[in-house]
């Protein structure tokens, strides 16, 4: 059993004290790496780039942090910043050190862009000042046209490779790629190692295509890579590696792999989550919590969740352990993976259709004290490999309900939203079942010898062991962090919360066998009726001739 989420609040507090002593201490090395000294930071309004401009301005004395940002959606990059310094996880910070935003400086641009969009005058700024560059902007939609997934993923590596070789102080650049680069069909259930793979295709080669070919045609001649990588962030995060590896040369340069980003486990905050993670793994953990999602496909395989506090202190040491390796003559670069390869979670049982895998297991027990007071029906889902069967609970479970409930909605003059709810959470599922069907070995020989080579001050200040993370309990904290920042859950009705999810038990085990035989009698109604029009049909035409 695990414990109380009241009780992993109070070890996490005394986790961050610990680390704000280990801080203030000033025997940080890696501290020390950061003194004084200039970052540019692309992605830096994402998840983890959000997490990681926290964490350095609390732990070093960095003397300025240059973030690209463009404009999106009729908002100037100005008011973008302001509504990031709006997240949750930037409350403590601001407290203690209000002024720390007068050292974060938006540069406008924009990483698919020759330059990264930059104008001359600040592009010449940043070669003057800057010494340490993280590369963590990239396209995650995992449906996007290769054509853009192209220019974000490749030609933006390659503008940013381009900014450091001109950089004249430049000390370390860490470019941001993930764990299932090389997670390919071809190496399911086997190693994934800490090393350069052979590409799909030459970097420059595919950014020549994605100028000069349209989309259509462009998607059409990638159709046959689809089957190794199956989609198009995988193909092109696999392309900019191997563009770090050939332009990189010379560079103090390496590549951190993180493996699925989830929740913090401890620091600054128990279970932060983006609201913008909606779109992705805690989209699901969300909609079973709702009552909304009531099937998955999946099958029994290691789950590699890893927390953003884990992953941001990786990203932030291998910085200086990059300088160092580059300043004895080490130029090949280093790849540092971050997975839960120790201490791995399966997502269920093979061979049940039932929540019965430690994954599920902790939502659908530990975890269902979290549920939010508005959610619309009793929380359970059924998890099956098959796709058959997967299908058939998707109508049964998902669409049919949707079309019932979004018709009753327009008789009555109000807004039809499930269709839709539905139509993303079918997305969402397919855009994952390749990584929640199939496993690999990845392996994490450099990042555990990048912590374990930190000193005791910064072991503490920078974990980036996974083997300190209990998975089981990570899970119960991000279901946590899903319910305060994403439903925005004041924790203040539980007992409401689960009082009517007593009720709607009750009310689901009623109704289910309810549900199941009017969809039976229903479906042989029709099935009747159709076999009538045809025989009818057929003897009329018989009679005919």
């Amino acid at each position: 059993m695990l414990r109380v989420i009241e009780e992993i609040q109070e070890e996490a507090q005394a986790n961050n004290d610990a680390i704000r002593k280990a801080i203030s201490s000033g025997n940080s090395l890696v501290a020390k790496f950061y003194d004084d000294a200039v970052v540019f930071m692309t992605g830096g309004s994402g998840f983890v780039g959000k997490h990681m401009i926290e964490k350095i301005f609390r732990s070093t004395n960095v003397k300025k942090i240059y973030m690209l940002l463009r404009v999106k959606k009729g908002k100037t990059v100005q008011e973008r910043i302001k509504a990031v310094l709006k997240d949750p996880l930037f409350e403590d910070l601001l407290q203690e050190q209000p002024n720390f935003v007068d050292k974060l400086v938006v540069i406008e641009g924009d990483s698919s862009k020759d330059d990264l969009g930059i104008d001359e005058k600040n592009w010449a700024r940043l070669t003057d000042e800057v010494n340490i560059i993280f590369h963590a902007a990239a396209s995650l939609n995992f449906r996007e046209t290769l054509k853009m997934a192209t220019f974000t993923n490749i030609k933006g590596t390659r503008e940013v490779l381009k900014l450091a070789k001109a950089c004249k102080h430049l000390k370390s650049i860490v470019h941001v790629s993930t764990a299932y680069t090389h997670a390919t069909r071809d190496r399911i259930n086997k190693d994934v190692n800490e090393d350069f793979y052979e590409s799909p295709i030459p970097p420059a080669t595919m950014i020549q295509l994605a100028e000069n070919v349209d989309d259509e045609k462009l998607d059409a001649m990638f159709e046959p890579f689809l089957v190794q990588r199956p989609n198009s962030y995988a193909i092109t995060k696999a392309v900019a590696e191997e563009l770090v590896r050939v332009m990189g040369e010379g560079l103090p340069i390496c590549i951190v792999r993180p493996a699925i980003v989830i929740s913090a486990y401890r620091e600054p905050t128990l279970g932060w989550v983006d609201v913008q993670n909606v779109y992705g793994p805690s989209g699901m953990i969300l909609g079973v919590g709702l009552g909304v999602m009531r099937t998955v496909l999946a099958d029994n395989v290691n789950i590699d969740f890893v927390p953003v506090d884990i992953v941001s202190n990786a990203i932030i040491t291998a910085a200086m352990e990059t300088h160092d390796r580059y300043s004895r003559g080490h130029q090949k670069p280093n790849i540092y993976t971050v997975s839960c390869k120790r201490s791995p979670l399966t997502l269920f049982l093979k061979y049940t259709f039932h929540v019965t895998g430690e994954l599920c297991h902790v939502v659908d027990n530990e975890a269902r004290a979290l549920i939010p007071p508005h959610a619309l029906w009793y929380c359970s889902v059924l998890v099956t490999p098959y796709k058959w069967f997967h299908f058939l609970l998707t109508v049964i479970f998902h669409y049919i309900p949707a079309i019932i409930i979004d018709g009753c909605c327009l008789l009555v003059g109000q807004k039809a939203r499930l269709l839709k709810v539905y139509k993303l959470a079918g997305t969402l599922t397919s855009v994952l079942s390749f990584y929640l069907n199939n496993g690999w070995n990845f392996h994490d020989e450099n990042t555990r010898h990048l912590h374990n080579s930190l000193s005791e001050t910064d072991k503490v200040i920078y974990n980036c062991d996974m083997s300190s993370v209990h998975m089981k309990e990570l899970i119960l904290i991000w279901s946590y962090g899903i319910a305060r920042f994403i439903v925005k859950d004041d924790m203040k009705n539980r007992d409401y919360a689960m009082k009517k999810q007593a009720v709607l038990r009750i009310v689901h085990y009623i109704f289910l066998p309810l549900y199941l035989f009017g969809l039976y009698k229903l479906s042989s109604a029709v099935i009747m009726f159709v076999y009538f029009v045809i025989v009818m049909f057929c003897k009329y035409m018989m009679a005919l001739f």
